[in-house]
């Protein structure tokens, strides 16, 4: 999703962009988000090709660009041919790589900021040596939990699913655990302000909202946003492990301790700002959701696993 927010952005600040999608053109896979926007980039005058990373030069038609960005890449295998081909075939002298927020290590005093240490077996921090040991002049972002148009994984649905059916939402622990829900604009934003940028060159940036939000909180925002009154919506707290249930299964964020970054080097180094609150934009979403059909679909086996909770819980 970030990849179709950024190049948007860029285009509509005058950038040639093109973008490459990982894949096949004719796959099924492009009838979805976000890949099924892809006229509304072409509109903007986006160039988009279709191919595998190892094969950039060969898609790309032999192109120069002067900055290339890697929000596909999850470990070293896939972005080493995409990091080589920018540094010697390329002529780029930038290298953007949207990482991830979750290879930090949790932290006894929150919130995490750039440095903090990560897990070193995490596939994300081989590929962030192997970038700064290259010939570019690279910076790393790393974003968490994600919001937006055109977004293929659920986070705000998951909450929006429960309030629209009038069902308890499920929350694991005791619902004051803190995370960072960003808005997909925001994070494109960002990335499109390190572009060009000396400021950026050779920088670790959380690519993140300005604020975290409790995830009792995440179900009250959720609530407002579709109206509801935040008291009516019954939330119910469980130990996973104290009822035998997968808690990554059952719920979409992480829980057992406060995961929230802040985006500290980026309002510092690229004069980030934030304009609009979580709650305003998951009234957009929230719009878009009743839009789409979603709150009327039959989603019964989705909610299996809540009502195996709710039933230990009673047992």
């Amino acid at each position: 999703v970030v990849g179709y927010h950024l190049s948007r952005q860029l285009a509509l600040e005058g950038h040639a962009v093109t973008l490459m999608v990982p894949g096949n053109k004719g796959s099924e896979k492009m009838q979805k988000e976000p890949f099924c926007r892809w006229g509304e980039l072409r509109d903007l005058g986006v160039a988009t090709v279709w191919g595998e990373p190892a094969d950039c030069a060969a898609v790309t038609g032999g192109e120069q660009f002067d900055v290339v960005v890697d929000n596909n890449g999850k470990d070293l295998e896939t972005c080493q041919p995409v990091i080589d081909w920018a540094a010697s075939q390329a002529g780029a002298g930038q290298y953007l790589y949207v990482s991830s927020a979750g290879i930090y290590l949790p932290s006894d005093t929150p919130p995490l900021v750039e440095g903090d240490p990560v897990d070193r077996n995490a596939s994300h921090v081989a590929v962030e040596e192997y970038l700064a040991a290259a010939p570019l002049a690279e910076s790393i972002f790393r974003p968490q939990y994600i919001i937006g148009p055109g977004n293929n994984k659920d986070c705000e649905e998951w909450f929006f699913d429960r309030i629209a059916r009038g069902r308890p939402v499920p929350i694991p622990g005791d619902g004051l655990s803190t995370t960072n829900v960003a808005q997909a604009e925001d994070l494109a934003k960002m990335i499109a302000l390190a572009v060009g940028n000396e400021a950026a060159k050779g920088e670790l940036f959380n690519c993140v909202a300005d604020r975290g939000i409790t995830l009792d909180g995440m179900v009250r925002l959720c609530a407002e946003a579709a109206g509801r009154d935040p008291e009516d919506v019954r939330i119910v707290h469980y130990k996973p492990e104290a009822i035998g249930v997968n808690g990554k299964k059952a719920f979409p964020f992480r829980y057992t301790y406060h995961f929230f970054s802040e985006p500290r080097a980026a309002v510092a180094k690229l004069g980030m700002t934030y304009t609009r609150s979580l709650g305003d934009a998951l009234k957009e979403r929230w719009a878009a959701y009743i839009e789409s059909g979603r709150a009327e679909q039959d989603l019964s086996a989705t909610f299996v696993l809540d009502d195996e909770i709710f039933a230990s819980l009673h047992n």
